[in-house]
């Protein structure tokens, strides 16, 4: 019997035994990227891998590759946001973010290594099958580059001080940013449990991700126009200071809230649809939106 809190310590004890790494060139760069990956942190993203593969029946452990994947490209995204040319965040999960403490230099290489590290963990994982490496590759190459992530950052940097003007524009952005990994989360994980990428699961799966990321980034939004900065572990209104425009800007903070829930209403709707138990990933996916932090 698996519940999240299982699966998130054997998430924690999988990334350190990943990130216990020396280098011949660089202990700074190693020590870097242990630092941005590993203490606290909610990895729901990983644990989103994991707990779709436990809902098709399939075992956590043969999650684990694309799962710890998934992190380091997640915490390769947050060291390069928060760098000065970036959002230039000081803090980052209740610390100084990587560039305040190994400077900036290091943390962009650190980004840089985490981001080869997610790809040769799924690549070189015994436990898939090769297309299971091939197909989690792929999918995670998609959602992380020019399309969405990478893609989704850059236009939020281009539409800084104002210049995002309808609802539209800021939900593409939100689903390239956020969603993007958290459909590929979803996806990885019925690969993981067998379905190809054709299959209904697999596009089910995809949207249910999707409508979970964007609820989730909506709450970011909610939160950070409300809450302490003891509460994020980040600077409160760092939206507002930048200049950006959140979707509280457009909506107010009840609704952006109202939509986040709506978004999460939509998702778990779709969960129901799929045949397997998928209630540990409902469960998480009602985490990320009632959370307080």
């Amino acid at each position: 019997m698996h519940d999240l809190d299982q699966i998130r310590h054997q998430i924690e004890s999988d990334l350190e035994a990943r990130l216990q790494l020396a280098s011949v060139h660089s202990s700074a760069l190693v020590e870097a990227m242990k630092y941005s990956v590993c203490g606290t942190a909610k990895r729901v993203r990983a644990v989103l891998v994991c707990a779709t593969t436990v809902g098709f029946g399939e075992d956590t452990y043969r999650a684990l590759p694309p799962a710890a994947a998934i992190e380091l490209i997640h915490a390769y995204s947050l060291v390069h946001d928060d760098l000065p040319d970036m959002d230039d965040s000081d803090t980052r999960r209740g610390k100084p973010s990587c560039h305040k403490h190994y400077g900036s230099t290091i943390a962009i290489l650190a980004g840089d290594a985490l981001q080869a590290l997610a790809f040769s963990t799924i690549l070189e994982a015994a436990q898939l099958t090769v297309q299971q490496r091939t197909d989690c590759a792929a999918v995670l190459a998609n959602a992380s580059g020019w399309r969405y992530m990478v893609g989704g950052q850059a236009m939020d940097m281009e539409l800084m001080h104002g210049a995002i003007h309808d609802l539209d524009q800021l939900f593409t952005m939100h689903e390239g940013k956020t969603g993007a990994l958290f459909r590929a989360a979803l996806e990885m994980g019925a690969i993981v449990a067998g379905f190809s990428r054709d299959s209904e699961q697999f596009e089910t799966m995809s949207k249910a991700g999707t409508k979970i990321g964007v609820a989730f980034q909506l709450t970011d939004d909610f939160l950070d126009a409300t809450a302490e900065v003891e509460q994020l572990g980040k600077p409160a209104g760092a939206d507002s200071l930048a200049g950006k425009k959140s979707a509280v800007a457009f909506l107010g903070t009840e609704e952006t809230r109202n939509r986040a829930i709506q978004y999460l209403d939509e998702a778990v709707e779709i969960l129901k649809s799929i045949d397997g138990d998928m209630t540990l990933v409902q469960r998480l996916a009602e985490e990320c939106v009632h959370r307080q932090r």
